[in-house]
Protein backbone atom coordinates (compact mmCIF):
# COMPACT_ATOMS: atom_id res chain seq x y z
CA UNK A 1 0.00 0.00 0.00
CA UNK A 2 2.75 2.67 0.87
CA UNK A 3 4.69 1.82 -2.45
CA UNK A 4 1.41 2.43 -4.48
CA UNK A 5 0.56 5.89 -2.24
CA UNK A 6 -2.02 4.30 0.15
CA UNK A 7 -0.70 6.03 2.18
CA UNK A 8 -3.90 6.36 5.01
CA UNK A 9 -4.34 2.81 4.38
CA UNK A 10 -0.82 1.81 5.30
CA UNK A 11 -0.71 3.47 8.03
CA UNK A 12 -4.27 2.05 9.91
CA UNK A 13 -2.78 -1.61 9.38
CA UNK A 14 0.62 -0.50 10.04
CA UNK A 15 -1.30 0.68 13.91
CA UNK A 16 -2.72 -2.22 14.08
CA UNK A 17 0.53 -5.10 13.83
CA UNK A 18 1.97 -2.29 15.92
CA UNK A 19 -0.77 -3.15 18.32
CA UNK A 20 -0.68 -6.84 17.92
CA UNK A 21 3.32 -6.33 18.87
CA UNK A 22 4.63 -3.45 20.47
CA UNK A 23 8.13 -4.65 19.76
CA UNK A 24 7.71 -5.02 16.03
CA UNK A 25 10.66 -3.23 14.60
CA UNK A 26 9.79 -3.52 10.67
CA UNK A 27 6.06 -1.88 11.61
CA UNK A 28 7.61 0.53 13.68
CA UNK A 29 9.96 1.61 10.83
CA UNK A 30 7.60 1.29 8.24
CA UNK A 31 4.52 3.46 10.11
CA UNK A 32 7.36 6.09 10.70
CA UNK A 33 8.03 6.26 7.47
CA UNK A 34 4.53 6.26 6.17
CA UNK A 35 3.72 9.45 8.53
CA UNK A 36 6.89 10.94 6.85
CA UNK A 37 5.49 10.53 3.33
CA UNK A 38 2.18 12.02 4.41
CA UNK A 39 3.94 14.71 5.62
CA UNK A 40 3.41 14.42 9.48
CA UNK A 41 7.09 14.80 10.83
CA UNK A 42 6.50 15.19 14.24
CA UNK A 43 4.49 11.64 14.28
CA UNK A 44 7.70 9.91 12.10
CA UNK A 45 9.80 11.11 14.38
CA UNK A 46 8.28 9.72 17.47
CA UNK A 47 7.42 6.36 16.09
CA UNK A 48 11.57 6.32 13.97
CA UNK A 49 12.69 7.18 17.73
CA UNK A 50 10.96 3.87 19.01
CA UNK A 51 12.12 1.79 16.05
CA UNK A 52 16.19 2.90 16.73
CA UNK A 53 15.25 2.06 20.72
CA UNK A 54 14.11 -1.23 19.07
CA UNK A 55 16.90 -1.77 16.88
CA UNK A 56 19.72 1.09 17.33
CA UNK A 57 22.27 -0.47 14.47
CA UNK A 58 19.66 0.03 11.89
CA UNK A 59 21.01 2.54 9.40
CA UNK A 60 18.10 2.84 7.41
CA UNK A 61 15.86 3.52 10.39
CA UNK A 62 18.51 6.09 12.04
CA UNK A 63 18.42 7.88 8.53
CA UNK A 64 14.88 8.17 8.36
CA UNK A 65 14.93 9.68 12.05
CA UNK A 66 17.27 11.93 11.05
CA UNK A 67 15.37 12.80 7.62
CA UNK A 68 12.31 13.29 9.98
CA UNK A 69 14.14 15.62 12.65
CA UNK A 70 15.68 17.33 9.57
CA UNK A 71 11.92 18.01 7.89
CA UNK A 72 11.31 19.73 11.49
CA UNK A 73 14.30 22.70 11.50
CA UNK A 74 15.11 20.02 14.52
CA UNK A 75 18.80 20.45 13.87
CA UNK A 76 20.47 19.41 17.03
CA UNK A 77 18.63 16.45 16.59
CA UNK A 78 18.99 15.79 13.50
CA UNK A 79 22.70 15.92 13.57
CA UNK A 80 23.09 13.52 16.43
CA UNK A 81 21.29 10.82 14.06
CA UNK A 82 23.21 11.63 11.00
CA UNK A 83 26.23 11.12 13.27
CA UNK A 84 24.73 7.74 13.93
CA UNK A 85 24.41 6.69 10.42
CA UNK A 86 27.37 7.54 9.42
CA UNK A 87 28.68 5.93 12.32
CA UNK A 88 27.37 2.26 11.07
CA UNK A 89 27.40 3.06 7.44
CA UNK A 90 30.58 5.32 6.93
CA UNK A 91 30.39 5.33 2.78
CA UNK A 92 27.47 7.15 2.57
CA UNK A 93 28.66 10.22 0.58
CA UNK A 94 25.24 12.30 0.97
CA UNK A 95 24.81 11.52 4.52
CA UNK A 96 28.58 13.55 5.15
CA UNK A 97 27.63 16.43 3.14
CA UNK A 98 24.05 16.90 4.48
CA UNK A 99 25.58 16.54 8.30
CA UNK A 100 28.38 19.09 6.80
CA UNK A 101 25.28 21.10 6.09
CA UNK A 102 23.71 20.91 9.40
CA UNK A 103 27.39 21.76 11.40
CA UNK A 104 27.41 25.02 9.07
CA UNK A 105 24.11 26.25 10.42
CA UNK A 106 25.61 26.58 13.92
CA UNK A 107 29.15 27.76 12.41
CA UNK A 108 30.98 24.52 13.54
CA UNK A 109 32.89 25.17 10.26
CA UNK A 110 35.72 22.67 11.14
CA UNK A 111 33.51 19.62 11.57
CA UNK A 112 31.73 20.76 8.85
CA UNK A 113 34.42 20.98 6.88
CA UNK A 114 36.05 17.43 7.66
CA UNK A 115 32.03 16.01 6.39
CA UNK A 116 32.44 17.57 3.29
CA UNK A 117 36.26 16.16 2.56
CA UNK A 118 34.80 12.84 3.58
CA UNK A 119 32.08 12.90 1.06
CA UNK A 120 34.54 13.72 -1.78
CA UNK A 121 36.77 11.19 -0.60
CA UNK A 122 33.92 8.63 -1.08
CA UNK A 123 33.03 10.01 -4.44
CA UNK A 124 36.85 10.49 -5.16
CA UNK A 125 37.53 11.68 -9.21
CA UNK A 126 33.90 13.45 -9.75
CA UNK A 127 33.32 16.41 -10.04
CA UNK A 128 30.73 16.10 -7.20
CA UNK A 129 33.88 15.88 -4.67
CA UNK A 130 35.96 18.62 -5.97
CA UNK A 131 32.62 21.14 -5.01
CA UNK A 132 32.89 19.69 -1.91
CA UNK A 133 36.34 20.06 -1.69
CA UNK A 134 35.69 23.62 -2.34
CA UNK A 135 33.26 23.98 0.32
CA UNK A 136 35.77 22.94 2.83
CA UNK A 137 38.41 25.13 1.46
CA UNK A 138 35.76 27.61 1.98
CA UNK A 139 34.52 27.39 5.41
CA UNK A 140 38.39 27.23 6.37
CA UNK A 141 38.41 31.15 5.21
CA UNK A 142 40.82 29.62 2.25
CA UNK A 143 39.25 31.42 -0.44
CA UNK A 144 41.59 30.81 -3.11
CA UNK A 145 41.88 27.23 -2.30
CA UNK A 146 37.80 27.24 -2.63
CA UNK A 147 37.67 28.77 -6.43
CA UNK A 148 41.00 26.64 -7.54
CA UNK A 149 38.96 23.70 -6.65
CA UNK A 150 35.61 24.74 -7.99
CA UNK A 151 37.90 25.66 -11.30
CA UNK A 152 39.10 21.89 -10.95
CA UNK A 153 35.46 20.70 -10.97
CA UNK A 154 35.03 22.94 -13.89
CA UNK A 155 37.80 21.67 -15.60
CA UNK A 156 36.58 17.89 -15.32
CA UNK A 157 33.28 18.69 -16.69
CA UNK A 158 32.89 22.17 -18.01
CA UNK A 159 29.25 20.82 -18.76
CA UNK A 160 28.24 20.40 -15.01
CA UNK A 161 25.91 23.59 -14.29
CA UNK A 162 26.42 22.80 -10.62
CA UNK A 163 30.48 23.58 -11.05
CA UNK A 164 29.93 26.48 -13.19
CA UNK A 165 27.50 28.20 -10.76
CA UNK A 166 29.57 27.18 -7.50
CA UNK A 167 32.36 29.07 -9.69
CA UNK A 168 30.33 32.05 -10.31
CA UNK A 169 29.14 32.09 -6.92
CA UNK A 170 32.74 32.29 -5.16
CA UNK A 171 34.01 34.72 -8.06
CA UNK A 172 30.39 36.86 -6.89
CA UNK A 173 31.17 36.71 -3.04
CA UNK A 174 34.94 38.06 -4.10
CA UNK A 175 33.33 41.04 -5.92
CA UNK A 176 34.85 39.76 -9.43
CA UNK A 177 31.48 40.40 -11.00
CA UNK A 178 32.76 39.95 -14.48
CA UNK A 179 33.57 36.87 -14.09
CA UNK A 180 31.24 35.93 -11.84
CA UNK A 181 28.48 36.93 -15.36
CA UNK A 182 30.14 34.80 -17.36
CA UNK A 183 30.49 31.16 -15.42
CA UNK A 184 26.63 32.49 -14.22
CA UNK A 185 25.67 32.85 -17.72
CA UNK A 186 27.23 29.43 -18.79
CA UNK A 187 25.71 27.47 -15.55
CA UNK A 188 22.21 28.71 -16.86
CA UNK A 189 22.78 27.94 -21.03
CA UNK A 190 23.50 24.39 -19.05
CA UNK A 191 20.04 24.49 -17.33
CA UNK A 192 18.22 27.15 -17.50
CA UNK A 193 16.04 25.91 -14.29
CA UNK A 194 18.85 27.36 -12.06
CA UNK A 195 17.50 29.97 -10.31
CA UNK A 196 19.86 30.60 -8.00
CA UNK A 197 22.03 31.70 -10.86
CA UNK A 198 19.42 34.39 -12.25
CA UNK A 199 19.51 35.58 -9.15
CA UNK A 200 23.54 35.87 -9.28
CA UNK A 201 23.37 36.90 -12.88
CA UNK A 202 20.96 39.83 -11.79
CA UNK A 203 23.01 40.93 -9.07
CA UNK A 204 26.01 41.04 -10.76
CA UNK A 205 26.02 44.64 -12.41
CA UNK A 206 23.32 47.46 -12.69
CA UNK A 207 20.97 46.93 -15.89
CA UNK A 208 19.66 49.39 -17.98
CA UNK A 209 16.95 49.77 -20.96
CA UNK A 210 19.57 48.92 -23.38
CA UNK A 211 20.04 45.65 -21.97
CA UNK A 212 16.98 44.11 -20.48
CA UNK A 213 16.97 40.95 -22.52
CA UNK A 214 17.72 38.76 -19.10
CA UNK A 215 13.83 39.46 -18.25
CA UNK A 216 12.44 38.37 -21.43
CA UNK A 217 15.05 35.16 -20.81
CA UNK A 218 13.19 34.99 -17.22
CA UNK A 219 10.33 34.80 -18.72
CA UNK A 220 10.59 32.43 -20.98
CA UNK A 221 11.57 30.19 -18.20
CA UNK A 222 8.98 31.18 -16.20
CA UNK A 223 6.37 29.46 -18.55
CA UNK A 224 8.37 26.12 -17.83
CA UNK A 225 5.71 23.65 -16.29
CA UNK A 226 8.53 21.84 -14.04
CA UNK A 227 9.42 24.92 -11.75
CA UNK A 228 9.28 24.37 -8.08
CA UNK A 229 7.39 26.95 -6.16
CA UNK A 230 11.39 27.80 -4.53
CA UNK A 231 12.46 28.08 -8.37
CA UNK A 232 9.80 30.72 -9.23
CA UNK A 233 9.82 32.76 -6.10
CA UNK A 234 13.92 33.35 -6.79
CA UNK A 235 13.29 34.43 -10.38
CA UNK A 236 10.21 36.53 -9.76
CA UNK A 237 12.93 38.56 -7.06
CA UNK A 238 15.68 38.62 -9.99
CA UNK A 239 13.15 39.78 -12.18
CA UNK A 240 11.98 42.76 -9.56
CA UNK A 241 15.35 43.50 -9.12
CA UNK A 242 16.19 44.18 -12.75
CA UNK A 243 12.81 46.52 -13.26
CA UNK A 244 14.30 48.06 -9.95
CA UNK A 245 17.49 48.99 -11.98
CA UNK A 246 14.85 50.11 -15.24
CA UNK A 247 13.12 52.79 -12.23
CA UNK A 248 9.87 50.67 -13.44
CA UNK A 249 8.87 50.12 -9.74
CA UNK A 250 5.38 49.44 -10.61
CA UNK A 251 6.49 45.98 -12.45
CA UNK A 252 9.22 45.55 -9.78
CA UNK A 253 6.77 45.67 -6.76
CA UNK A 254 4.49 43.14 -9.03
CA UNK A 255 6.88 40.73 -9.34
CA UNK A 256 7.92 41.37 -5.40
CA UNK A 257 4.44 40.16 -4.85
CA UNK A 258 4.46 37.68 -6.74
CA UNK A 259 7.78 36.70 -5.12
CA UNK A 260 6.32 36.91 -1.81
CA UNK A 261 3.24 35.12 -2.36
CA UNK A 262 5.49 31.97 -3.14
CA UNK A 263 7.51 32.79 -0.35
CA UNK A 264 4.43 32.76 2.55
CA UNK A 265 3.11 29.47 1.36
CA UNK A 266 5.16 27.54 3.92
CA UNK A 267 5.74 29.72 6.33
CA UNK A 268 3.74 31.59 8.89
CA UNK A 269 5.16 34.41 11.30
CA UNK A 270 4.30 33.71 15.18
CA UNK A 271 2.82 37.09 16.28
CA UNK A 272 2.38 35.84 19.44
CA UNK A 273 5.46 34.03 19.98
CA UNK A 274 7.65 36.73 19.03
CA UNK A 275 5.94 39.79 21.31
CA UNK A 276 6.18 37.14 24.05
CA UNK A 277 9.90 36.82 23.54
CA UNK A 278 10.08 40.46 23.93
CA UNK A 279 8.13 40.62 26.46
CA UNK A 280 10.14 37.86 28.61
CA UNK A 281 13.41 39.83 27.82
CA UNK A 282 12.01 42.88 28.99
CA UNK A 283 10.75 41.51 32.52
CA UNK A 284 14.13 38.80 32.45
CA UNK A 285 16.91 41.38 31.80
CA UNK A 286 16.73 44.69 34.54
CA UNK A 287 19.53 46.54 35.59
CA UNK A 288 19.66 44.95 38.80
CA UNK A 289 19.67 41.32 37.10
CA UNK A 290 22.63 42.70 34.75
CA UNK A 291 24.46 43.92 37.44
CA UNK A 292 23.85 40.36 39.81
CA UNK A 293 25.55 38.69 36.69
CA UNK A 294 28.52 41.34 36.77
CA UNK A 295 31.00 39.37 38.37
CA UNK A 296 30.27 35.76 36.33
CA UNK A 297 30.73 37.32 33.04
CA UNK A 298 33.80 36.55 30.46
CA UNK A 299 35.72 39.44 30.02
CA UNK A 300 36.63 39.17 26.89
CA UNK A 301 36.98 42.32 24.23
CA UNK A 302 36.77 40.39 21.07
CA UNK A 303 33.56 40.01 20.33
CA UNK A 304 32.06 43.00 18.60
CA UNK A 305 28.40 42.72 17.55
CA UNK A 306 26.26 44.24 15.06
CA UNK A 307 22.48 44.24 15.52
CA UNK A 308 19.85 45.48 13.88
CA UNK A 309 16.81 44.50 11.60
CA UNK A 310 17.82 43.10 8.57
CA UNK A 311 18.70 45.57 5.78
CA UNK A 312 19.36 47.84 8.05
CA UNK A 313 23.00 48.62 6.82
CA UNK A 314 24.92 45.83 9.29
CA UNK A 315 26.89 44.30 6.10
CA UNK A 316 27.72 48.11 5.36
CA UNK A 317 29.42 48.57 8.96
CA UNK A 318 30.39 45.25 9.27
CA UNK A 319 32.49 45.79 5.83
CA UNK A 320 34.28 49.41 7.16
CA UNK A 321 35.22 48.20 10.38
CA UNK A 322 36.95 45.23 8.83
CA UNK A 323 38.96 47.29 6.88
CA UNK A 324 40.94 48.16 10.23
CA UNK A 325 43.83 45.79 10.43
CA UNK A 326 42.85 44.91 13.68
CA UNK A 327 39.42 44.06 13.38
CA UNK A 328 38.71 40.45 11.80
CA UNK A 329 34.99 39.84 9.84
CA UNK A 330 33.18 36.99 11.51
CA UNK A 331 29.40 37.71 9.08
CA UNK A 332 27.10 36.32 10.25
CA UNK A 333 27.90 33.59 13.59
CA UNK A 334 25.75 31.00 14.08
CA UNK A 335 27.83 29.42 16.76
CA UNK A 336 25.12 29.23 19.64
CA UNK A 337 22.65 26.81 19.18
CA UNK A 338 18.84 28.37 20.50
CA UNK A 339 18.86 27.21 23.90
CA UNK A 340 23.20 27.58 24.63
CA UNK A 341 22.88 31.12 26.86
CA UNK A 342 19.39 30.61 27.53
CA UNK A 343 17.70 31.14 31.23
CA UNK A 344 17.33 28.06 33.48
CA UNK A 345 13.57 27.93 33.79
CA UNK A 346 13.70 26.65 36.94
CA UNK A 347 15.68 29.32 38.94
CA UNK A 348 15.17 32.40 36.29
CA UNK A 349 18.98 32.36 36.48
CA UNK A 350 22.07 31.42 34.02
CA UNK A 351 23.09 28.04 34.69
CA UNK A 352 26.89 29.01 35.04
CA UNK A 353 28.63 25.66 33.93
CA UNK A 354 26.35 25.46 30.96
CA UNK A 355 26.87 29.34 29.97
CA UNK A 356 30.16 29.42 30.43
CA UNK A 357 30.47 26.25 28.17
CA UNK A 358 28.59 28.30 25.38
CA UNK A 359 31.04 31.39 26.04
CA UNK A 360 34.30 28.98 25.67
CA UNK A 361 32.74 27.86 22.23
CA UNK A 362 31.85 31.19 21.23
CA UNK A 363 35.63 32.68 21.86
CA UNK A 364 36.67 29.45 20.42
CA UNK A 365 35.42 29.98 17.11
CA UNK A 366 36.25 33.64 17.17
CA UNK A 367 39.75 32.79 17.68
CA UNK A 368 40.11 30.94 14.71
CA UNK A 369 38.01 33.65 12.65
CA UNK A 370 41.17 36.32 13.79
CA UNK A 371 43.90 34.71 15.48
CA UNK A 372 45.51 37.88 16.02
CA UNK A 373 42.62 40.32 15.53
CA UNK A 374 41.74 42.61 18.60
CA UNK A 375 38.22 42.61 17.39
CA UNK A 376 35.82 39.96 15.72
CA UNK A 377 32.52 40.77 14.20
CA UNK A 378 29.29 39.39 14.62
CA UNK A 379 26.88 40.68 12.42
CA UNK A 380 24.02 38.30 12.95
CA UNK A 381 21.25 41.04 13.32
CA UNK A 382 18.84 39.11 15.37
CA UNK A 383 21.09 39.12 18.28
CA UNK A 384 19.51 41.83 18.88
CA UNK A 385 16.89 40.03 21.07
CA UNK A 386 19.95 38.63 23.09
CA UNK A 387 21.96 41.28 24.00
CA UNK A 388 20.98 41.26 27.69
CA UNK A 389 22.26 38.03 28.04
CA UNK A 390 25.32 38.77 25.32
CA UNK A 391 26.00 41.42 27.57
CA UNK A 392 25.73 39.83 30.87
CA UNK A 393 28.41 37.11 30.07
CA UNK A 394 30.33 38.91 27.84
CA UNK A 395 30.35 42.51 29.75
CA UNK A 396 33.65 43.99 27.60
CA UNK A 397 32.02 42.88 24.03
CA UNK A 398 30.83 45.49 22.06
CA UNK A 399 27.23 46.06 20.52
CA UNK A 400 26.55 48.64 17.51
CA UNK A 401 23.22 48.79 16.65
CA UNK A 402 22.42 49.68 13.44
CA UNK A 403 19.32 51.76 12.09
CA UNK A 404 17.63 52.44 9.29
CA UNK A 405 14.49 54.43 8.11
CA UNK A 406 11.86 52.12 9.18
CA UNK A 407 9.99 51.51 5.73
CA UNK A 408 12.79 51.72 3.49
CA UNK A 409 14.26 49.03 6.01
CA UNK A 410 11.19 47.06 5.37
CA UNK A 411 11.05 47.29 1.93
CA UNK A 412 14.23 46.27 1.38
CA UNK A 413 13.56 43.26 3.38
CA UNK A 414 10.45 42.54 1.49
CA UNK A 415 12.19 43.03 -2.17
CA UNK A 416 14.96 40.46 -0.86
CA UNK A 417 15.86 36.96 -1.48
CA UNK A 418 17.38 35.35 1.73
CA UNK A 419 19.93 32.50 1.78
CA UNK A 420 17.70 31.63 5.21
CA UNK A 421 14.04 31.23 6.12
CA UNK A 422 12.81 35.06 7.42
CA UNK A 423 9.36 34.44 8.35
CA UNK A 424 7.97 37.81 8.61
CA UNK A 425 9.51 38.79 5.23
CA UNK A 426 6.87 37.67 2.80
CA UNK A 427 3.36 39.93 4.32
CA UNK A 428 3.69 43.94 4.59
CA UNK A 429 1.58 43.54 7.71
CA UNK A 430 3.84 41.33 9.43
CA UNK A 431 6.94 43.18 8.67
CA UNK A 432 4.99 46.15 10.26
CA UNK A 433 4.01 44.42 13.48
CA UNK A 434 7.83 42.87 13.75
CA UNK A 435 9.41 46.04 13.38
CA UNK A 436 7.22 47.16 15.71
CA UNK A 437 8.05 44.76 18.39
CA UNK A 438 11.97 45.73 17.34
CA UNK A 439 11.82 49.10 18.18
CA UNK A 440 10.43 48.12 21.82
CA UNK A 441 12.88 45.87 22.01
CA UNK A 442 15.53 47.93 21.55
CA UNK A 443 14.22 51.31 23.79
CA UNK A 444 14.50 48.76 26.67
CA UNK A 445 18.28 47.56 25.70
CA UNK A 446 19.24 51.44 25.81
CA UNK A 447 17.59 51.76 28.76
CA UNK A 448 19.61 48.81 30.68
CA UNK A 449 22.65 48.95 28.73
CA UNK A 450 25.98 50.78 29.77
CA UNK A 451 27.12 53.78 26.96
CA UNK A 452 30.41 52.58 27.02
CA UNK A 453 29.56 49.26 25.20
CA UNK A 454 26.49 50.08 23.11
CA UNK A 455 26.14 52.74 20.60
CA UNK A 456 23.55 53.23 17.92
CA UNK A 457 24.76 54.44 14.26
CA UNK A 458 22.33 55.29 11.99
CA UNK A 459 22.58 54.41 8.33
CA UNK A 460 21.53 57.66 6.48
CA UNK A 461 24.01 59.65 8.90
CA UNK A 462 26.75 56.89 7.99
CA UNK A 463 26.08 57.80 4.73
CA UNK A 464 25.77 61.69 4.80
CA UNK A 465 29.03 62.28 6.91
CA UNK A 466 30.74 59.60 6.54
CA UNK A 467 34.40 60.24 8.46
CA UNK A 468 32.65 61.79 10.95
CA UNK A 469 30.79 58.47 11.68
CA UNK A 470 33.55 55.61 10.73
CA UNK A 471 35.48 57.57 13.25
CA UNK A 472 32.93 57.94 16.14
CA UNK A 473 32.82 53.49 15.07
CA UNK A 474 36.41 52.98 15.24
CA UNK A 475 36.75 55.27 18.72
CA UNK A 476 34.00 53.19 19.67
CA UNK A 477 35.78 49.84 19.38
CA UNK A 478 38.31 51.46 21.06
CA UNK A 479 41.16 51.10 18.43
CA UNK A 480 43.57 53.57 16.95
CA UNK A 481 42.22 55.28 14.00
CA UNK A 482 43.04 53.62 10.18
CA UNK A 483 42.38 55.73 7.02
CA UNK A 484 41.55 52.36 5.30
CA UNK A 485 37.94 52.46 7.36
CA UNK A 486 37.41 55.14 4.78
CA UNK A 487 37.51 53.18 1.71
CA UNK A 488 35.26 50.18 2.73
CA UNK A 489 34.98 49.07 -1.27
CA UNK A 490 38.38 48.15 -1.34
CA UNK A 491 38.32 45.92 1.39
CA UNK A 492 38.53 42.48 -0.53
CA UNK A 493 37.08 39.77 1.71
CA UNK A 494 34.44 37.69 0.80
CA UNK A 495 30.59 38.38 1.53
CA UNK A 496 27.92 35.91 1.56
CA UNK A 497 24.95 37.79 1.89
CA UNK A 498 22.93 39.86 -0.49
CA UNK A 499 23.96 42.53 0.23
CA UNK A 500 27.31 41.85 -1.73
CA UNK A 501 27.06 43.90 -4.80
CA UNK A 502 26.69 46.80 -2.73
CA UNK A 503 29.19 46.39 -0.09
CA UNK A 504 31.96 46.31 -3.20
CA UNK A 505 30.55 50.35 -4.31
CA UNK A 506 31.60 53.19 -3.28
CA UNK A 507 29.17 54.51 -0.36
CA UNK A 508 26.30 55.79 -2.28
CA UNK A 509 23.25 58.06 -0.99
CA UNK A 510 20.37 56.48 -4.16
CA UNK A 511 19.48 53.49 -1.53
CA UNK A 512 18.29 57.03 0.86
CA UNK A 513 14.06 57.31 0.63
CA UNK A 514 14.13 54.37 -2.07
CA UNK A 515 10.61 53.77 -0.59
CA UNK A 516 9.17 56.87 -1.95
CA UNK A 517 9.80 55.33 -5.52
CA UNK A 518 7.45 52.66 -4.21
CA UNK A 519 4.76 54.69 -2.50
CA UNK A 520 2.18 53.91 -4.28
CA UNK A 521 2.39 50.11 -3.29
CA UNK A 522 3.88 49.53 -0.03
CA UNK A 523 0.02 49.37 1.67
CA UNK A 524 0.34 48.44 5.22
CA UNK A 525 4.59 49.78 5.43
CA UNK A 526 2.69 53.39 5.27
CA UNK A 527 1.98 52.52 9.39
CA UNK A 528 5.31 52.86 9.92
CA UNK A 529 5.90 56.58 9.29
CA UNK A 530 5.85 59.18 12.29
CA UNK A 531 2.61 60.65 13.12
CA UNK A 532 2.04 63.63 11.30
CA UNK A 533 5.25 63.37 9.19
CA UNK A 534 6.09 65.37 6.26
CA UNK A 535 6.92 63.31 2.99
CA UNK A 536 10.66 63.73 2.11
CA UNK A 537 11.56 65.18 -0.86
CA UNK A 538 12.19 63.37 -3.97
CA UNK A 539 16.02 61.52 -4.28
Amino acid sequence: MLQSGQTLAAISILHAAILSDENHFDAHHALGSAFAQNGQFPEASAVLSRAVALRPNSAAANHDLAAAYDFQGLHEQAIEAYKKVVELKPKLGEVHHRLGELYVTYSRTEEAAACFDRAAEINRNTAAARLFRSDAQLLRGDIAGAEEWARKAVALEAANSAAQGTLAGLLYAQGRFEEAATHFETALRLNPKMAKCWDGLAHCRKYSESDNSILDRMRTVLRRADLHDAERMTIHFAMGKVYDDLADYAHAMEQFDLANRLRAKDIKFDRAGFAALVDANIRQFTRDFIARNAASGIPDQRPLFIVGMYRSGTTLVEQVLSSHPEIAAGGELTVWTPADIDIDAATGEFDPDHTHAAIAKYLAALQKIGPCAARVTDKLPFNFLRLGAIHSLLPNARIIHCQRDPIDTCLSIYSTLFNTRVAFAARKDDLVFCYQQYLRMMEHWRKILPADVFVDVQYERLIADRETETRRLIAFTGLEWNESCLQPEQNKRSIGTSSAWQARQPVYATSLHRWRRYEPWIGELRQLLPPGAQKPPEP
